[in-house]
């Protein structure tokens, strides 16, 4: 593992060098254990309900493929909480694509208000491109409210009904908070897609049941 000093640059360059060594894999050991901890506390908050228990393992393998194919290379901090930091992007970062395809995986049923939600995200970026995911969604209160009464009544033309008003000014009121949304980061927008699909879903299965 890495000594406790102010610049790790050196001796973290040169593990790297020898990833066959003791010392690599004493610091993949650690490393793996750090993403676990991560992972489990992502899948039991932001991405809940989206992955079992078995797959946390596959997830934690998929970060250290990543740091061994050269993200630790790229690294460019000089401290131990540097590095983690970096490699709990890394985490966030890969534990976001693999939400992404999940509920792409998942998003077979039919449904107006179900379908709202679709291609709200942005680009796609790299696991490994630095930035960090927000905690929570960042829908307004109202906007989060509105989308709660899409999914209630189940489709844009019953929430006209039940609302009073025509079909038109709801779609042109979801045409907004769509445009807000684009306007977020790329990890926003996935913060409020899983929140969002989670709702529509949840209130699919009330009215299936």
């Amino acid at each position: 593992m890495l000594p406790s000093q102010t610049n790790i640059r050196e001796p973290l360059e040169q593990l790297l060098s020898d990833r066959g060594s003791a010392e690599a894999r004493a610091l993949y050991t650690t490393l793996a254990r750090y993403i676990h901890r991560r992972i489990v506390r992502l899948c039991s908050g932001r991405y809940s309900g989206l992955f079992g228990t078995f797959e946390h393992e596959e997830l934690v393998g998929e970060v250290l493929l990543h740091c061994m194919n050269g993200a630790l290379c790229r690294f460019q901090g000089q401290t131990i909480p540097e590095l983690l930091a970096f490699v709990r992007t890394l985490t966030d970062r890969t534990v976001g694509h693999s939400a992404r395809r999940r509920i792409r995986e998942r998003d077979t049923l039919e449904g107006d208000a179900r379908q709202v939600v679709a291609g709200w995200n942005g680009t796609t970026l790299a696991p490994d491109q630095g930035v960090q995911l927000a905690r929570g969604h960042s829908l307004s209160q109202q906007d989060a409210d509105y989308l709660q009464e899409l999914f209630s009544a189940g489709s844009q033309a019953r929430l006209a009904r039940r609302t009073g008003v025509s079909r038109a000014a709801v779609t042109q009121r979801i045409q907004r908070i769509r445009a807000r949304i684009r306007a977020l980061g790329p990890d926003q927008q996935l913060e409020v897609e899983v929140w969002a699909r989670n709702h529509a879903y949840a209130h699919a299965a009330r009215t299936d049941s």
